[in-house]
């Protein structure tokens, strides 16, 4: 999976809105651990942050804020990109174990990523 990660070079205020293209393509479920992270973290120093298509949006965004607000929302994002991988290991591992699996925890997870090597 690629991470998600904001494209700080894209950035623009405009009305004291600030908005920032996000690079990566967004799996199934990342809108929504971003939304929920967002929530639960709450504002600072600025307005509400919104996810719209593959941009983020934060509005009432003040001067001396920047680095604050940076730090906010690659945290949020970061999370996202962890709950998606997080996600997607439970999957991997139900679809091992639905194939007959072999078994689960550590020595389970060492197998995979020496198998992993046949790929390269």
């Amino acid at each position: 999976m690629s991470r998600v990660k904001l494209e700080w070079a894209s950035a623009k205020v405009e009305d004291a809105t600030l908005t920032v293209a996000l690079d990566g393509e967004i799996p199934e479920g990342w809108k929504q651990s971003f939304e929920t992270t967002a929530r639960l973290l709450g504002a600072g120093e600025w307005g509400e942050v919104k996810l719209t298509e593959d941009t983020v949006q934060v509005s009432d965004v003040t001067a001396g804020s920047e680095d604050k607000l940076r730090h906010h929302l690659e945290g949020i994002v970061a999370q996202a990109n962890a709950s998606q991988e997080a996600t997607e290991r439970e999957e991997e591992e139900e679809a091992h174990q639905e194939r007959g699996g072999e078994a689960t925890g550590p020595d389970a997870e060492m197998t995979e990523r020496f198998r992993a090597f046949a790929e390269d």
